[in-house]
């Protein structure tokens, strides 16, 4: 009896062995047991931002790389810019210009011009802030679409936390109405500023077109203003080649106060369409491309009025003067002060001191456009804010 309990407890034991090491490999340790647990729940938040991810094709990103663009070598620009000068010289004997032809001169306008392109476009993503709320945000108790991350809080609160929506409220998008005038009066030809003048156009359409800025322009004004490229129509290389066949630089005079006019009736039937950042104070915005002179056909009140509606309008006019001599530069020109009731000479002064639009830039090389145009919105802007 004895031998036969003694082997029945070491069967027990034996047993009882096999029993503890199974429990020990069907359990894991505390560390990797919180590991996993971790992994899961890392893994559950990837899923569940990977369904909130906005669709919007105009949403912005958090960050910006230079997209690779083929620059042009320096002797591919001096080439560029001497075919465009006997452009410029030929159109002087004859106005008309083919579509194919006038397509492919703004090509290599495009082409001079892309490295200033850039630049001024991640300029103006700086200080051209979006105003289009155009991306999925917040914890709201309705909305257009759930909020993932809230739907397992939502039920473990006994469905108490109910925020668990998102609303479009975060800005992401630009929605600004900018109108580019250009001078197409004689005078600029007689101070040699077609060719510059026309590479600021092209500069300012392709940054402004790269950042999506909402809605863009192009206009002219000599004698009369008229529209190229509408509000409603998408800037293209097509549009462009339309500005190189309908500008001239043979206008006798230059009626500024019409142009503000027309401008501001553009303004008006384009306001009904735009979105809440519409009334912000630098939402329109009007770039004047001229030499500067000639400007008071009207009388000089009758341009400072002028001037005073466009602002009150709620349009900023910054005008770009372009100088490109030396030898009679625009900030070396006089003008006589009469006496209004005995017309008698006073003095001599600066035309600079009368000029009637408070923000403009002197640009003698385009190459200067970027920083130049970029420094001087972020002041301006930053007066209107305050």
């Amino acid at each position: 009896v004895s031998t036969q309990s003694t082997g029945e407890e070491e069967e027990d034991k034996v047993e009882r062995r096999e029993d503890v090491s199974k429990g020990q490999r069907r359990e894991k340790p505390k560390s990797e047991r919180d590991q996993g647990e971790d992994q899961v729940e890392i893994k559950e938040e990837e899923s569940m931002e990977d369904e909130t991810v906005d669709e919007d094709v105009h949403a912005e990103p958090s960050f910006y790389s230079s997209p690779q663009i083929d620059l042009p070598s320096p002797d591919e620009v001096d080439r560029l810019r001497n075919e465009l000068l006997q452009f410029g010289l030929s159109r002087e004997q004859s106005s008309e210009v083919d579509e194919g032809e006038a397509l492919s001169r703004w090509s290599q306008f495009e082409l001079l011009t892309s490295p200033l392109t850039q630049e001024l476009c991640e300029q103006l993503r700086l200080i051209l802030e979006p105003t289009r709320a155009a991306k999925l945000r917040g914890d709201f108790k309705t909305g257009k679409r759930l909020n993932m991350k809230r739907i397992i809080p939502y039920i473990a609160s006994r469905y108490q936390k109910d925020k668990i929506w998102l609303r479009r409220t975060k800005p992401s998008a630009r929605d600004y109405r900018v109108m580019i005038a250009l001078d197409d009066s004689r005078s600029m030809n007689t101070a040699k500023c077609t060719q510059m003048s026309v590479e600021a156009v092209a500069v300012l359409c392709g940054a402004l077109s790269r950042l999506e800025i909402g809605r863009l322009g192009v206009c002219g004004f000599g004698s009369e203003p008229f529209l190229v490229v509408p509000f409603t129509e998408p800037f293209t290389a097509t549009a462009g080649a339309r500005i190189l066949r309908h500008f001239t630089f043979a206008d006798e005079s230059t009626d500024i106060v019409s142009l503000l006019a027309v401008t501001r009736s553009h303004f008006l039937e384009n306001s009904s369409s735009c979105s809440s950042g519409f009334n912000r104070p630098t939402s329109q915005l009007m770039f004047i491309v001229s030499d500067g002179r000639g400007l008071f056909v009207k009388g000089v009140e009758a341009v400072k009025k002028a001037v005073k509606e466009t602002w009150d309008a709620g349009i900023l006019v910054v005008f770009l003067i372009i100088d490109n001599s030396a030898k009679d530069s625009i900030l070396d020109v006089r003008t006589p002060v009469f006496d209004p009731t005995s017309g008698k000479l006073l003095r001599i002064q600066s035309y600079m001191e009368t000029f009637p639009f408070p923000y403009y830039v002197v640009l003698r090389d385009p190459a200067e456009l970027p920083l130049t145009l970029a420094d001087a919105l972020r002041q301006w802007i930053e007066i209107m804010a305050a």
